[in-house]
């Protein structure tokens, strides 16, 4: 299916939405993993913990 074909309402907003995953997953997810630094292991779990509390706030609030 052409990229034509697709209407530039999905299109935009999808993108979007892909880039905030991408920023959010290399500046909360992977320092969680990766970092050698105990205390910002720490600090990117809470936040990643905050943003999944949220986000389940969120899914019941659009139910």
């Amino acid at each position: 299916m052409p990229i034509e074909s697709f209407p530039t309402a999905l299109i935009v907003p999808g993108a979007l939405g892909l880039f905030v995953f991408a920023l959010l997953y290399a500046g909360v997810v992977l320092p969680t993993i990766w970092s050698r630094h105990p205390d910002r292991r720490k600090a990117a779990h809470r936040t990643l913990g905050m943003l999944l509390k949220a986000r389940r706030g969120l899914w019941r609030i659009g139910r």
